[in-house]
């Protein structure tokens, strides 16, 4: 018999088959008796005293599921590898069906009788600091003011589970201090004003019709116009630009775009020269969609010291505001290529002189911008101080008054660290602004440092939910609740109305977190989750990390590398928003496209680098997730396919059922076969599935990656392998001599024979990101109750997270 622990788990393994046991009362089932013949008939000759594959040893593993938490989790493994059919192994003599029930349905009643008496032994106590997107999130949320707020903070690293936001892995170093220390004083210094109001100045924005200069040249193709289509650009230049402040670029433009064709999209640029020199540096502007034939006036703020500025001793005289514009629509066709026209002009003696110069003819189809003047305003504020001071400091507050200062203080610091805070903190931070004050003679020099630390210290940096009683469980606090519920579906701080609930302490009542929830996924921001979910458990960063290769791929855009990750983002977004069933990730009609990916596939599809909605009937594309370039070049190595790797994903992210490691004492095949390294992968694996001490798992493995063969590393479908121009193999047998050929089959198979697995793995998902940790062998019996209710549900994902926000497990230590 096989390996039972081909297949590792994270703290507990991938459960999901306990039911609640009908028909014969399995209490009376003998072990002795009934249950070791059969496994002394079937199991002992592999898991016995002679030979224990995976470490496994059946004659001697206890039965006390209560006591020995290892050897439960074993027999578990054991019986979904029954029910799954992949033990015993087909050439072995198989279980009869009475055999196969009498031995699951066994192991399932003692583990759930055990899982019962356990519950709540091991509930533990959430401290973990936030990670990178829920801090830039939270600082723009609580602030109100958008930032990079991550620019150079350290990666986070992902859990053993797949996930960032898992408090056992998120450290915490004094560089990530000394980031939050400085990224909070820079916003502050910004939103909070202590000068008089500044004088409001306008600039004309002189159009330069002269070549860029600088080390973003040659984004830019074409000439300095008016006119921007597929080719061409726009720059000007003011002189003495703002070092400080709020500035607002106003552009007077319109767009000519035919019916039913996309708008143009203006993307710019903004930064400096000085004078003498011959570089233009510049940041990038926010994009702005040019949406009317007819002229309007759009505009596009933000602040000086978010962009480029010049050293301080450059006279201010010498110094140039410089502004680039292009249209940026992208409908995924090439540049127009250059021609070539002459032109004769007549010089003082009336003699003919003919000149060559280069263009590029213009589109009629492509959508244009016509931008007819630009100007730059200076210290644009629509009131002083600016809003977002107000909102810290209200206009009838004064620093200087000490009652005022502590009301200040202790109103950013209950909202920032999520939580009410008592008198004795209060006045130890007001002491601490006091001080500042006294010293800098600067009550707003001293509140943007009181809360800049504020904002560094643990307080905000992590989540922390401590329990008043550890031997047993306690209710989340309500201002707990909220933190916990807002960092699941916005990765973010609670609202004003989360944190009103909170304080009311109405948030344990079930119908007003019900309605929170729904409230919540009605909001925008649900698309956070949504991004971060998917992201994580796709494990779309896997593009990322592989380089295609050239020499194989040579028309391949690595433009098209973010387009194959939003595809699988956008397609997971559009079922949720549309609240249709999550077995689509598996098998669907449609994906969301672009111009740019919808051309790499060779479907009719969008006109601009937008997504949208893209039906794929009629056309030689897979639907669902394994149809998606994404999977396809996450699981190769550049250059061409890698099945196993492909195998390892399905098996892990959608059926929650990895495999182990290889043994650390096996050794590599490579030295024993001649000219190994000249074998195409698909050979090189036939040959690790010949080692024995490979096979056990390689051949319930690598099926599962060998039915995604018809695609290449890029995601296009073919009938050779990239690299050894081989006839590829997409037809396999799956484990339970289950055969298929090629995605769409596999499809069908996980719909039909492993539908319930994919719901089970999903929900294990869906919870493990939710509580931020990874679930343990006690969290079994509420995932079989989410699956239960997902599946009656019709895999409809807003009743999962209402359910799992409910349930105690998530309102409870």
């Amino acid at each position: 018999m096989q390996s039972l622990f081909k297949y590792y788990r994270i703290f507990f393994p991938a459960l999901f088959f306990l039911h609640s046991i009908q028909g014969k009362e399995i209490s009376s089932v003998s072990y002795q008796a009934q249950v070791l013949p059969a496994l002394e008939k079937h199991c002992i000759q592999c898991h016995g005293p002679e030979k224990q594959k995976g470490d496994v040893r059946f004659d001697t593993l206890s039965i006390d599921f209560l006591k020995d938490r290892t050897a439960a989790e074993t027999w578990h493994d054991a019986s979904d590898q029954i029910k799954l059919g992949e033990m015993p192994p087909e050439e072995e003599n198989p279980l009869s069906e009475g055999e196969r029930k009498l031995i699951t349905e066994w192991i399932d009643s003692n583990l759930e009788k055990a899982l019962r008496e356990i519950k709540g032994e091991q509930s533990e106590a959430v401290i973990r600091r936030l990670n990178r997107t829920e801090y830039q999130y939270t600082m723009e949320d609580l602030l109100g003011f958008k930032m990079d707020y991550v620019d150079g903070l350290a990666r986070d690293p992902l859990s053993p589970d797949g996930f960032l936001n898992n408090g056992k892995v998120l450290g915490m170093s004094s560089l990530q201090i000394e980031h939050y220390l400085k990224t909070a004083r820079k916003a502050f210094q910004l939103i909070l004003n202590e000068e008089e109001e500044p004088t409001v100045k306008v600039s004309e924005v002189k159009w330069n019709k002269g070549n860029i200069r600088g080390p973003s040249s040659k984004l830019y193709v074409g000439k300095s116009d008016h006119r921007l289509g597929r080719v061409n650009y726009w720059h000007g230049n003011f002189q003495q630009p703002p070092k400080s402040g709020r500035f607002t670029i106003r552009i007077k433009a319109r767009s000519e775009k035919r019916p039913g064709y996309p708008s143009p999209i203006l993307e710019g640029s903004y930064g400096f020269f000085v004078s003498g020199l011959t570089l233009n540096i510049q940041g990038s502007l926010p994009e702005v969609e040019i949406d009317s034939n007819e002229t309007k006036t759009y505009e596009i703020s933000s602040y000086a010291k978010l962009f480029p500025m010049t050293l301080a001793n450059v006279p201010d005289d010498k110094i140039n505001g410089v502004l680039t514009f292009r249209n940026s629509l992208d409908d995924g066709n090439p540049l127009p290529k250059q021609l070539e026209k002459i032109t004769e002009t007549k010089d003082k003696k009336g003699k003919i002189k003919k000149k060559k110069t280069n263009y590029y003819p213009e589109d009629p189809n492509f959508s244009k911008i016509i931008i007819e003047s630009v100007e730059f305003v200076a210290n644009d504020y629509s009131s002083w101080p600016s809003k977002i001071h107000q909102q810290i400091i209200l206009p009838e507050e004064d620093l200087n008054n000490e009652r005022t200062a502590k009301l200040v203080l202790s109103r950013f610091l209950t909202k920032a660290w999520r939580k009410p805070i008592d008198s004795q903190t209060a006045e130890k931070w007001f002491q601490h602004f006091k001080k500042i004050s006294r010293d800098e003679n600067s009550s707003i020099y001293a509140l943007r440092e009181t809360l800049a630390t504020s904002l560094a210290s643990t307080n905000f940096i992590y989540l922390s939910e401590l329990k008043p009683n550890e031997s047993k469980p306690s209710k989340l606090s309500t201002h707990e609740l909220a933190a916990r519920l807002s960092y699941f579906i916005w990765s973010s701080m609670p609202d004003v109305e989360l944190r009103a609930l909170a304080d009311e302490d109405k948030l344990h009542d079930p119908k007003v977190l019900a309605a929170q929830v729904q409230r919540m996924m009605n909001d925008r921001k649900v698309n956070r989750f949504a991004e971060e979910f998917s992201k994580q458990w796709l494990d779309l960063g896997g593009v990322d990390r592989v380089a295609v290769n050239p020499r194989y791929h040579k028309n391949f855009d690595n433009r098209l590398k973010p387009y194959m990750q939003a595809e699988s983002l956008e397609f997971f977004k559009e079922i949720f928003k549309k609240d249709e069933p999550m077995t689509q990730i598996i098998d669907a009609d449609f994906t969301m496209l672009n111009a740019r990916l919808a051309k790499h596939y060779g479907v009719e599809g969008p006109k601009s680098q937008r997504f949208e909605r893209t039906s794929l009937k009629g056309t030689n594309r897979a639907g669902g997730i394994l149809g998606h370039a994404s999977i396809h070049l996450s699981g190769s190595d550049g250059a061409e396919s890698h099945p196993i790797r492909r195998a390892v994903w399905v098996r892990e992210r959608l059926l929650h059922d990895p495999p182990k490691p290889p043994p650390p004492d096996v050794p590599g095949i490579e030295e024993s076969v001649k000219d190994f390294e000249k074998l195409s992968l698909h050979e090189q694996i036939e040959f690790h599935r010949k080692k024995e001490s490979c096979n056990d798992c390689h051949r319930t493995l690598d099926p599962w990656g060998i039915a995604l063969e018809e695609y290449s590393a890029v995601g296009l479908k073919r009938e050779e392998t990239t690299v050894h121009k081989k006839p590829i193999t997409s037809d396999t047998i799956l484990p339970g001599n289950h055969p298929v050929d090629g995605v769409e089959e596999l499809q069908k198979f996980i719909l039909s024979h492993r539908k319930d697995q994919f719901a089970h793995a999903f929900c294990s998902k869906v919870l493990t990101y939710a509580l931020g940790r990874s679930l343990t062998l006690e969290d079994e019996i509420l995932v079989n109750e989410l699956k239960n209710e997902f599946v009656k549900n019709r895999f409809r994902l807003s009743g999962l997270l209402k359910n799992i926000v409910l349930s105690e497990t998530f309102r409870w230590h």
